[in-house]
């Protein structure tokens, strides 16, 4: 008999049942009488009829969010390990009531339900210090999500089952489940021009200030790079999931068996040292993967859509980590020379802009410049390209 779940895999001893028919027998109806909460799954996701969960909550009482599970707006990640994250679409009384006056002109809410990794520092902690940097610095207020509420379920912890069976070291890795719950933000990839470069610069300022305060991201993709829109019309750029972000002395570096980022988006030599345990993740690997963002949006969106045809870069979502890092290699060196790469007329202005901004990678990759601290990377790959005016859009 073999038991899953989001941590790994525990295999118990075999049952005979030609031999030891008696005992399967009874393990058959005992099966079969099982309850939802003895499959593994939490009763408070048990729903009514009316659809509505209640989860209890010391400071507010119960909780009562309603997920929308036909959306087409919904994001689910399927598989037997790992974080297993879920976005989806909520309506929740008493959550609404609990929105204060912001920016972000929506009233709508998102729920995101993972498994992360018990030891390390939660997100909702790590928000709370980027709430606290984002108030007293001008460029990063308005440019973090705004978490409306969170629960930890404390029962999930997979650290009990393995605690019962006298597993050693049954704290390594273990998961839990969270709910947290966002006003909604809208993907960056919906905007074009100017609209687009201002929100991709202005996350890329907030992350710097972040970094600076000792808040590491370390994974950028165009997935968590949001935008709101104002009351005015303009679109502001947002530095979204912390999931797999440090902070000093919050004891959240990951257990050492996780790559921190997104393969595509992945610095090129963070992708080597990942590969052989040697994560030294520092402020210019995340900058590459701000540049790699704004190449992979210029050249496959068009007017805030996908390109359903022809899209450039596909071939890095159908190989591994060592083959993804071989064509963005060969891309820098090879590629971008090619005369026929083009982006689409959406990014036009924006393409120019990237390709300022790779060229100091190249000189990085070829050896040509020394290695750089933080603040030179900053000014050198991305002030010296970059029109501070944007910031103003």
């Amino acid at each position: 008999m073999w038991y899953f779940d989001r941590q790994d895999t525990i295999q118990f001893s075999d049952i005979n049942f030609v031999q030891d028919l008696p005992h399967f027998m009874a393990l058959l109806p005992a099966m079969q009488r099982m309850a939802y909460a003895q499959w593994g799954s939490n009763p408070v996701f048990e729903p009514k009829p009316s659809g509505e969960i209640h989860v209890p909550d010391t400071k507010h009482g119960p909780v009562d969010p309603r997920f929308d599970l036909k959306s087409n707006e919904r994001t689910t990640h399927f598989g037997l390990r790992g974080r297993a994250t879920t976005i989806l679409q909520v309506e929740s009384v008493k959550l609404s009531n609990l929105l204060s006056d912001s920016h972000n002109n929506s009233k709508e809410l998102v729920a995101k339900l993972h498994w992360p990794e018990e030891p390390r520092e939660s997100e909702a902690k790590i928000l709370k210090k980027v709430y606290q940097i984002a108030e007293n610095e001008t460029q990063g207020k308005g440019h973090v999500p705004e978490m409306v509420w969170f629960h930890k379920f404390a029962g999930t912890s997979m650290v009990n089952i393995r605690r019962a069976l006298g597993i050693d070291d049954a704290e390594r890795g273990s998961h839990v489940l969270y709910i947290m719950v966002f006003r909604k933000l809208l993907p960056i990839t919906k905007l074009s021009r100017k609209e687009f470069l201002s929100a991709w610069w202005q996350a890329v300022v907030c992350h710097r200030i972040l970094w600076t305060n000792d808040v590491h991201h370390r994974d950028v993709r165009p997935s968590n790079l949001m935008v709101h829109e104002t009351s005015d019309g303009r679109f502001i750029g947002v530095l979204n999931d912390y999931d797999l972000s440090s902070t000093r002395h919050g004891g959240s570096e990951p257990s050492g068996t996780e790559r921190t980022g997104t393969v595509p988006f992945m610095a090129i030599d963070l992708t080597q040292k990942a590969l052989h345990g040697k994560v030294e993740h520092v402020y210019k690997h995340d900058a590459e993967s701000f540049m790699w963002v704004l190449v992979w949006v210029c050249l496959r969106y068009e007017g805030g859509e996908l390109l359903s045809k022809g899209r450039p870069l596909d071939e890095w979502l159908r190989v591994d980590a060592i083959g993804c890092m071989e064509k963005k290699t060969a891309f820098l060196f090879v590629r971008l020379r090619d005369k026929n790469l083009r982006p689409t007329r959406s990014h036009e202005e924006n393409w120019k802009v990237a390709r300022s901004c790779l060229h100091s990678v190249i000189l990085l990759y070829a050896k040509v410049t020394i290695p750089l601290d933080d603040d030179s990377v900053f000014q050198t790959w991305f002030e010296a390209n970059v029109s501070p005016s944007l910031l103003d859009l």
